[in-house]
């Protein structure tokens, strides 16, 4: 089994589609870690979700802000940007499905047997990895 860890997809389906058939990555022989950023900016924020989905145990997914920023959105907390390209997603027949899915991806990932764990924008220095799961849990 290969790892390979993407970050910051922001939409980019084409881009991320190119880039696995690169490494020739098969999904239930391989992990894809993902280091949030999933959605927005991009025009395939909606086929990146489904995507990732569909991979099931194959994909480890920490949430970024722009996840964080969707899930606002479609609760009603926050409102669209003139910049987010968000509303394939919002509209889309399974909006509800994948926003449920995707609210279940923590912020934290930890795989003890590797010796990694995965976080979208770093931890704080002065926590260790038992304050910075709790904290992540906590979230």
């Amino acid at each position: 089994m290969t790892v390979y860890a993407v970050g910051d997809i922001q939409g980019c389906h084409e881009a991320l589609s190119c880039v696995l058939k690169q490494v020739d990555f098969a999904a239930g022989r391989d992990q894809l870690w993902l280091v949030g950023d999933l959605v927005n900016r991009g025009p395939g924020s909606l086929e990146v979700l489904r995507f990732v989905r569909s991979l099931g145990p194959s994909a480890r997914v920490v949430l970024g802000n722009h996840e964080l920023h969707l899930l606002a959105v479609a609760a009603g907390v926050r409102h669209l940007r003139p910049s987010d390209t968000l509303d394939p997603v919002l509209a889309a027949p399974d909006r509800d499905e994948l926003l449920v899915w995707l609210s279940q991806q923590p912020l934290l990932h930890v795989d003890r047997e590797l010796g990694y764990c995965m976080a979208h924008a770093g931890i704080p220095p002065q926590w260790d990895l038992a304050q910075a799961s709790a904290m992540a849990r906590e979230a």
